[in-house]
């Protein structure tokens, strides 16, 4: 069996549920009520997304890890502060593309020749939905809502697969491991699902529009 087909046949089971920020019940008490204490309870909920992206980052330096960590978690804040829940989008989507953003630009601004793993895709990822640092947050989330869209004319293995790295932040050796194929297969539908993702958005004038940084 290829390994598009292996993909495809998984329980959606293994793309869904939160893997950073506990029980969605208690979470969403949260987002209702978002007190000076819940604002604070979720930041804390979701710091450890901080630390397991630094992980998806080996050529980081000893000396940078600290200030790293510190741009990541000052992109959490800003996340935590500027979502809108009403906007149909998770937030676990929205904090890890704008954390792992900050987290790469900063890297890149201190090294800017150093090769880091996974960075060309994810910035390819990001342009195509036209996510970045520099939009106001109610328009990056707005362009999330709209890619939401883009995903799902995907095929079945493009989607999951974009969605567990996008939107659960998986390495690709983390999906290949969860999802029984190789990283290999995984890597090659990775960027077959981008080029389709481009193809569809340039191929009509109401995509290009919607995508526009």
């Amino acid at each position: 069996m290829s390994g598009s087909a292996i993909i495809a046949a998984q329980v959606d089971t293994q793309s869904q549920g939160a893997r950073f920020g506990g029980p969605a019940g208690e979470e969403i008490a949260l987002w209702a009520d978002l007190t000076v204490e819940n604002r604070a309870a979720l930041i804390e909920k979701y710091q450890p997304l901080v630390y397991h992206i630094l992980g998806q980052l080996p050529q980081v330096p000893p000396e940078e890890r600290v200030d790293v960590i510190s741009e990541g978690t000052l992109a959490l804040i800003e996340a935590v502060d500027d979502f809108d829940s009403d906007r149909g989008v998770k937030f676990i989507t929205f904090a890890y593309l704008k954390v792992k953003g900050r987290m790469l630009d900063y890297l890149r601004r201190r090294k800017p020749f150093a090769s880091l793993d996974g960075a060309a895709e994810f910035s390819a990822y990001t342009r195509i939905i036209g996510f970045a640092d520099r939009r106001p947050a109610q328009q990056a989330l707005d362009s999330l809502r709209v890619a939401e869209e883009l995903l799902r004319m995907l095929t079945p293995a493009e989607e999951r697969i974009l969605r567990l790295i996008y939107q659960r932040g998986y390495t690709q050796d983390e999906v290949a491991r969860a999802l029984a194929c190789s990283r290999a297969n995984v890597s090659i539908l990775h960027k077959r699902a981008l080029k389709r993702m481009r193809k569809i958005i340039s191929s009509k004038a109401a995509w290009r529009l919607a995508f526009e940084p």
